[in-house]
């Protein structure tokens, strides 16, 4: 018997086993889902209902829903009324209980309604506008009354005025900020009007009061002046306090009326003062020269005295006390200036006569008395400097005074048609003018020549010494003079007395080496043009220098040229001669 063998698809499947399991998994999960069903379903459904809760909300809805109508009713009422006639300021309660009514009503209803929230805020940008519109107009008002009182100069009242108008545009944006009439800038600039206006009266009776105060100083009643300025103090103390910000608060002005409060009370010593002062004035006058030096003393103790205890005083014065010490020694050095002023006059009179001997021994008498008025009495008005500069400038050179004063008198010529008016014969050489200087300033060195280089003010200068040497008057001549000692020029051959270009070779010659004119003079044209005396121009305008010079052409010096140059202006081709008037 053959024994078949089995093929492979009659073998059991490895993945039946497999599919078994997936078909009981299926079904154990489908169990699960039907349990779990039948739990949501209890979950889900009816429950215990609250009874008394569910009429709890109903009647809110209803106590909601008649708020809303009867807002509505005032708003309505409110319309009617803007159709007879515009709304009055009592009108605006019909709109502000449809206001309060209709926040009630959103208050009371569950959720969010966006239609009940729009009328609520309608009606509140209504209602601000309108009441905020009564209070503009009034405030409006307000303000023009006070434009139109302060332009009448009544400040008080426009003042009051503009203080109305603020605090009801104040009440405004504190109570209206969503009105159209908010405004905070109009509320400040009203503010500002109002304190200033208010303050302008205060301020003009402080300054009223100031006025009489002054008034009352000049007539020296001190105790009324005092009790005046205190009340304009104390006004402008409550300006600086109350009206802070505004122009009538001024912390300087208080301060100033202060010091002057100081002043007031200074003021009995300051009269105590000028009334010494007026005696030593008298003594003085009087030649009781002691007595008022004794009395400046006192007054120059007195002001000092003040000075320490009133710093801020109008009469505190270190220069008060200055002069009063100045007077003092003034007082009491008038002999010893009465002596030095003698033998001033009697110097200046040795020297006029030539008599320079007996000037040097005056000239060591006024050095000894000039020292000792400087060393005892430095503060004395009686110490001159000029005369001091002289004295020493004389002694410096006592030794040549005789021959100084022997070479100028040799070199003068008297003017013609001026009786007393005497003049240089030539330019002013180097070497005289080095011998009274000590210096040259010349850049055509040479003892004979003219003096060069030298301005208007440093010749103005040499004829200050001069004058000291001689004890006469002595200046640059002036234009009349010049041409009174040129003399005509018709008949003269100019090349015969004037250094010029043609012959000169630019530069000056030596003084006198040519004819000289007429009258005497040499070289009044050409060689170097001469400064003139300054008599009829202002101290600010230049000087004038007469006759052309050594680079001049003979014909431009015939006309006798006149230039004018700064009174500092050193020039090689500008010198001078002087005049000595012998009275």
């Amino acid at each position: 018997m053959v024994k078949l063998k089995r093929s492979p698809s009659q073998r059991p499947s490895e993945t039946g086993g497999l599919k078994r399991f997936v078909v009981a998994l299926f079904i154990f999960l489908g169990c699960v889902g039907v349990l779990a069903s039948f739990f949501l379903l209890s979950k889900l459904g009816p429950k215990k209902v609250d009874y008394n809760s569910l009429i709890s909300n109903t009647e809110m809805a209803v106590e909601a829903k008649a708020l809303q109508l009867e807002s509505i009713q005032f708003e309505v009422e409110f319309e009617e009324v803007l159709a007879i006639r515009e709304a009055e300021p009592q009108d605006m309660e019909l709109l502000r209980r449809a206001l309060d009514l209709q926040s009630q009503y959103i208050a009371g209803i569950s959720g969010y309604n966006s239609r009940a929230a729009q009328r609520l805020e309608d009606l509140e940008k209504r209602y601000q506008d309108l009441s905020a519109g009564f209070l503009a107009d009034e405030s409006l008002a307000l303000e023009s009354e006070a434009f139109s009182l302060s332009n009448a100069q009544s400040f008080g009242a426009a003042g009051d005025k503009y203080q109305a108008a603020f605090d009801l545009q104040k009440d405004i944006n504190e109570n209206f900020p969503r009105s159209s009439a908010y405004d905070v800038g109009r509320a400040t600039r009203l503010q500002r009007e109002a304190r200033y206006l208010n303050a302008e009266p205060l301020l003009n009776q402080s300054i009223d009061l100031e006025s009489q105060t002054n008034r009352l100083i000049d007539e020296k009643q001190w105790e009324s002046a005092a009790e005046v300025l205190k009340q304009a103090i104390q006004i402008q103390q409550r300006l600086n306090r109350e009206y802070r910000g505004t122009n009538q608060a001024s912390v300087s002005r208080l301060e100033e009326m202060k010091m002057k409060m100081v002043s007031i009370y200074s003021g009995q010593d300051y009269l105590g003062i000028e009334q010494i002062a007026k005696i030593a004035d008298t003594s003085r006058a009087n030649g009781e020269a002691l007595e008022a030096a004794s009395l400046y003393q006192e007054v120059a103790r007195l002001q000092k005295q003040l000075n320490e205890e009133y710093p801020d005083s109008i009469y505190a014065s270190s220069e008060r006390v200055a002069e009063f010490q100045r007077k003092s020694q003034t007082a009491q050095s008038f002999e010893l200036g009465l002596d030095i002023e003698n033998n001033h006059d009697l110097l200046k009179q040795w020297l006029s006569n030539r008599r320079t001997y007996e000037a040097a021994d005056v000239i060591v008498a006024l050095r000894r008395d000039i020292k000792q008025m400087q060393d005892a009495f430095p503060r004395s008005s009686l110490n001159d400097e000029e005369l001091q500069v002289k004295v020493r400038y004389l002694n410096l050179v006592q030794n040549n005074l005789g021959y100084i004063q022997d070479r100028v008198y040799d070199a003068l010529l008297p003017v013609p048609d001026s009786a007393h008016m005497r003049m240089l014969r030539t330019e002013v050489p180097q070497a005289l003018y080095t011998l009274i200087m000590g210096t040259n300033p010349s850049r055509n060195q040479g003892d004979l020549n003219p003096v060069d280089s030298v301005s208007w003010v440093e010749a103005k200068r040499f004829c200050e010494r001069l004058s000291w040497i001689l004890g006469k008057e002595v200046r640059l001549p002036t234009e009349n003079e010049f041409r009174q000692a040129l003399g005509q020029l018709r008949y003269v051959v100019l090349e015969e007395h004037v250094w010029s270009v043609s012959d000169a070779d630019g530069v000056a010659q030596s003084v006198g080496n040519k004819e000289p004119f007429v009258s005497g003079f040499y070289d009044l044209l050409g060689n170097v043009s001469e400064w003139l005396e300054s008599i009829d121009r202002f101290e600010t305008e230049g000087a004038r220098h007469i006759g052309g010079h050594a680079q001049d052409r003979i014909e431009a010096i015939f006309s006798v040229p006149i230039r004018s140059a700064p009174r500092g202006e050193r020039n090689r081709l500008t010198g001078f001669r002087v005049a000595v008037v012998m009275e």
